[in-house]
């Protein structure tokens, strides 16, 4: 009885459940809305940090430049400003729920990103999730 066989077609099998596991995990690039609004601060390529935090998507800045405001809107003050290509990581905080990859939303329903800088710093602002302003980094 030849058992080679069956051990390379399990083993095969095994292989393609695992490939299959790896390209399950990675997060789709998000589409903005009709109306360029992006819901989701989830995206393909995360930042780093370091102690508890999670990690977050990394955007990237495509407006010449970005105010960051306090709270979610535009009648909050201005924390800081990026300049155009800058590189922004959607804070999620520990993670830990779905809820943290939705960004949150002013009083017209537009959403606003909560950022940190891309190796994690904290920055304590909001940018207006649109693709006007921001878009997922994809390589």
């Amino acid at each position: 009885m030849n058992l080679q066989k069956p051990t390379v077609i399990v083993l095969t099998m095994f292989s393609w459940i695992a490939a299959g596991s790896v390209l399950a995990q990675t997060s789709p690039v998000p589409k903005p809305d009709r109306n360029g609004n992006y819901f989701s601060n989830d995206a393909p390529i995360k930042g780093t940090v370091s102690g508890r935090l999670m990690a977050g998507s990394l955007w990237q800045v495509v407006s010449r430049g970005l105010n960051c405001r306090s709270q979610k809107g535009t009648r909050h003050r201005i924390v800081r400003q990026f300049k155009q290509g800058g590189l922004l990581q959607a804070d999620v905080g520990r993670g830990g729920a779905d809820e943290v990859l939705l960004n949150a939303k002013d009083e017209n329903g537009n959403p606003w990103m909560r950022v940190r800088s891309a190796q994690g710093t904290n920055y304590n602002c909001y940018v207006r999730a649109n693709r006007l302003y921001i878009q997922p980094k994809t390589r």
